[in-house]
């Protein structure tokens, strides 16, 4: 009994390689702490992808609908995918180019935190980003 209470609490406290790496967080959550994170690897969950091109991607997170079942955006974060990555952004070029909310482009991405103000002539950390992101589709 004491040997395997002994290996359990090895385990738990022994951090796992994706435990280590990057932490999760919902975008709504995360835009307003993003500025915090600079540097870090994170993965962004529940990210709609609108208005992609070839050089990056805008990422929005949304809040539940209102009353008047009207969806109402809670931030955004520019994406600028890794060379890697390149399958995963030529399907976010085909299907979502555009600014529709398609329950086809909400994903999860991955990569580090950055801000982008001053590639938009900024001062200010306005404008936050992943770079060198991974997208995760949910198929």
């Amino acid at each position: 009994m004491r040997i395997g209470c002994a290996v359990l609490l090895g385990g738990l406290l022994c951090p796992s390689a994706s435990r280590a790496v990057e932490a999760h967080a919902d975008v709504v959550a995360f835009v307003g702490a993003a500025r915090h994170h600079i540097g870090q690897r994170v993965t962004i969950d529940h990210c709609h992808l609108v208005y992609t091109t070839e050089e990056e991607i805008t990422c929005v997170g949304l809040l539940p609908r209102d009353s008047a079942g009207d969806v109402r955006m809670a931030g955004k974060l520019l994406i600028r995918v890794g060379a890697a990555e390149s399958a995963g952004h030529r399907r976010a070029l085909s299907q979502c180019a555009g600014g529709s909310l398609h329950q086809s482009c909400e994903v999860s991405v991955s990569g580090e935190v950055f801000d982008a103000s001053r590639s938009f002539g900024l001062d200010e950390a306005r404008v936050m980003g992943l770079r060198e992101a991974a997208i995760h589709w949910p198929d």
